[in-house]
């Protein structure tokens, strides 16, 4: 079946087709509650054991870093398969789109404003994700969802990368935005010490920050509901196939100005979209297709995380934030559904990928490149290193081809003004002869290429780097937050600083050509 896929299910069924799933029929812990135990990695506290993580490691270890599904998961619901990996490269993320090359998905990023198509409102009957309801007098997340730990958080971050959805009643349009949900279980990983019953029941947290350069839709419009201690109604939908969370991921749509996002969606597939009313917030549609739909609402109150609460892509645990705190008020899924939300394990050997470290760099490497393209810059490609901290921008050009001097450091300093790239650390620009995504080719053009005082330019008090935020000292009370940032112009120095350059030994066009004439000579 080729794109587009109505449910994750199909991409993943397709998957399998190319020998890029692994079936785990050997029970594997994801939270056993029959044994609790230290949580390990120097951080105090205890979860429940689980072997998530390993697996994760593991599977990044086979060829093609596949898809796992654990079809014995010992935790809470042994009944449902808990699905694991299903993002970790770019050559995935590119499939699940029907796509090939980042600057196909920047130019459907751009053309959003004029391809849209209107969803398809189905029945219940035709709404998979209406197999089963839960009403809020009958709910328990402690029975009802899947508990899945992931070894070295102190909190229970279950249903990660969800899809949260939100509707402006004056407007009647859909927001599809990107977070996280956690459940209440133990405060600070201490089984002795449990949050009360009617939390753990039916609440959690979300990784909501009203802060930050630009808020998200989500974040500006819960801003609003709290200023008048108010609720906010929202619905967090999981098991949905991978354009929908490329499309949620976009920071660049001015909801609600920009419209409905399933409208969004649908002119990205091609297709409409089928949806469906939730079954608590009134106009509110859901995507008939997911696995799993969890309503609810946002409260006006928080929680403090513990110390080492959570892991992100930078490779580290991380705590002490302050989340909203989500309760929920009803659940719907499919009957034999998949458990596709831990999506856990940001980074470690075999290329330092996460479970959708692909999903998160295709989403911000392709609106990068198209918020670059539309200011008139000569880009090629955008490559994410390390998350936004280290990007690498392509140009189409270089030597005198570049308009003017300093051309490079140009575009990097537009590129670290725009949105997600204003924490950007490392911004290094290259020639259309350099991989971006090939870190000894960008090392080899900052070595040779570059010298480090004339090509560089630093932001002395700019945003604060990773380090200054995971390093303490004892004599410190709060993380520095301020840091220094730096872009590098790794192009030819021509016209900067010299006339001509020197030719390259094995141009990579020459050579490409040479390994395929030579080839085709050998193969006769």
């Amino acid at each position: 079946m080729p794109y587009p896929w109505k449910s994750i299910r199909e991409w993943i069924l397709e998957e399998e087709k190319l020998g890029n799933v692994v079936r785990v029929k050997t029970p594997i812990k994801c939270g056993d509650y029959n044994n609790i135990v230290d949580i390990g990695n120097g951080i105090p506290g205890k979860i429940p054991e689980t072997e998530v993580r390993a697996l994760v490691r593991y599977l990044h270890s086979l060829p093609g870093k596949p898809i796992g599904i654990i079809e014995n998961p010992v935790d809470n619901r042994p009944d449902i398969p808990v699905v694991v990996n299903p993002w970790p490269s770019r050559e995935r993320v590119l499939r699940g789109l029907g796509l090939t090359h980042n600057s196909e998905v920047a130019n459907k990023i751009r053309d959003i404003p004029q391809k849209r198509i209107k969803p398809t409102i189905v029945s219940k009957e035709q709404a998979p994700c209406k197999q089963i309801i839960i009403p809020e007098d009958k709910l328990d997340l402690r029975k009802d969802i899947p508990r899945v730990w992931v070894e070295f958080n102190q909190w229970l971050w279950t249903a990660c990368n969800g899809t949260i959805i939100l509707h402006d009643s004056e407007t009647g349009a859909h927001s599809l935005g990107k977070l996280r949900f956690g459940p209440y279980e133990w405060k600070d990983a201490n089984p002795d010490t449990p949050f009360p019953e009617e939390k753990v029941k039916n609440s959690g947290v979300t990784t909501m920050s009203p802060g930050g350069p630009r808020p998200s839709n989500t974040a500006r419009l819960y801003g609003q509901y709290r200023a008048l201690r108010k609720p906010m109604p929202a619905v967090f939908a999981f098991g949905l196939p991978t354009d929908a969370h490329i499309v949620a991921a976009v920071k660049s749509l001015d909801w609600p100005r920009s419209g409905d996002e399933y409208e969004t969606l649908g002119g990205w597939r091609g297709e409409p979209v089928d949806i469906i009313e939730s079954e608590t917030i009134p106009g509110l549609m859901v995507p008939a297709h997911a696995e799993w739909i969890i309503e609810g609402e946002f409260l006006p109150e928080d929680e403090l995380m513990p110390p080492y609460g959570e892991d992100q892509f930078i490779g580290f645990m991380i705590g002490g934030m302050v989340w909203p705190v989500f309760r929920v008020k009803s659940i719907t899924h499919q009957k034999d559904t998949w458990w596709t939300a831990t999506t856990f394990s940001s980074s470690g050997l075999h290329g330092r990928d996460g479970t959708h470290s692909g999903l998160a760099t295709i989403s911000s490497e392709a609106d990068a490149l198209r918020h670059l393209k539309s200011l008139g810059f000569k880009v090629k490609d955008v490559a994410s290193i390390a998350g936004p901290f280290f990007t690498v921008v392509q140009l189409e050009i270089d030597g005198m081809d570049k308009p003017y001097p300093n051309y490079a450091k140009k575009v990097g300093m537009a590129l670290q003004t725009y949105i997600q790239y204003v924490p950007a650390v490392y911004i290094i620009v290259v020639g259309p002869d350099i991989e971006p995504h090939d870190t000894t080719d960008v090392m080899w053009a900052l070595a040779i290429q570059t010298d480090p005082a004339l090509d560089s330019v630093l932001l002395e008090h700019g945003m604060p780097p990773p380090c200054n935020i995971l390093g303490k000292r004892r004599d410190q009370q709060r993380p520095t937050m301020s840091g220094g940032q730096i872009i590098i112009d790794a192009t030819i120095p021509v016209p900067e600083r010299f006339d001509t350059f020197q030719p390259r030994c094995e141009p990579p066009d020459w050579e490409r050509a040479e390994i395929q004439r030579i080839k085709e000579k050998l193969d006769g």
